[in-house]
């Protein structure tokens, strides 16, 4: 399939199950390149389940995920090992390995899948994307020497040393304060403008996810609710998204009969 022609992402059908618990409901979901994408929901709306997916971690119950026009549902190991050196994944808490430095950290994909680089390279290449992300000398340090803006960069920097393709964005502005979670934003924009990188973010933050977004696919209950541009997501006449962006609670009517009969029926 041609990458050019073909969404960088393309779902079809997607449907994801924890044990007798339907998380994901036929989803179809589709990115185009160059795109900043924001996945947005409440509480246990399916984003990161979603974001599990797509990132090959978890097998779907039924459909299909594409990227890059490849199928990694049914992509064996050598394929799939290709296909993650076109990504970037940056975690919601960072996950940086404490016993490295931030130096260490961002090196690592590069040692794990560059063998042919010279240690002088990859010193150099990983210092280079801690100057994009605005840790320039912060090589050095530990982990556990830096503010929690300081270790979302570094973890983007990790994510970014190999110029992927395609970047993943876990929960950015969680635990940050607004001005740092503004930076930050700010930064995800120049990203995609001078790497021209295509981006996928997940978040509950409406200020964040309207700052950055190009489009925003809506989940609720494991359902795409909508897909469209912020503006387009600001108008919509939805109630649920309404309730969403208003931070209304959802009211729940629990029939108790009904929800004891499904009990007993998981238990047989």
């Amino acid at each position: 399939m041609n990458d050019t022609a073909a969404p960088l992402i393309d779902v079809q059908g997607l449907e994801a199950w924890y044990g007798k618990r339907r998380i994901l409901h036929d989803v179809d979901f589709r990115v185009e390149a160059g795109e900043i994408r924001v996945i947005m929901g409440g509480s246990g709306s399916g984003k990161s389940t979603l974001l599990r997916h797509l990132l090959g971690l978890h097998r779907p119950a039924r459909g299909s995920i594409r990227l890059f026009g490849t199928d990694i549902v049914r992509a064996g190991p050598r394929e799939l090992q290709q296909l993650r050196r076109r990504l970037g994944v940056s975690f919601q808490g960072g996950a940086l390995l404490t016993s490295m430095t931030v130096g260490e950290n961002v090196a690592l994909p590069l040692r794990e899948h560059h063998a042919e680089l010279s240690e002088n390279q990859i010193r150099i290449m990983s210092r280079m994307k801690l100057e994009v992300v605005n840790l320039g000398g912060f090589h050095d340090l530990m982990p556990s020497q830096l503010s929690g803006g300081m270790v979302k960069r570094a973890a983007l920097a990790r994510a970014i040393v190999m110029d992927p393709q395609l970047l993943f964005f876990d929960e950015p502005s969680a635990g940050l304060d607004p001005v740092v979670s503004a930076e930050l934003d700010e930064l995800i924009l120049r990203l995609r403008d001078a790497l021209r990188m295509t981006i996928v973010v997940v978040t509950h933050e409406l200020e964040s996810a309207f700052k950055i977004a190009d489009t925003i696919t809506v989940l609720d209950q494991g359902a795409v609710l909508m897909t469209d541009t912020v503006d387009a997501v600001r108008r919509s006449d939805n109630e649920r998204i309404q309730d969403l962006l208003n931070r209304r609670p959802r009211e729940v009517v629990v029939d108790t009969d009904a929800y004891l009969r499904r009990l007993t029926e998981e238990e047989a």
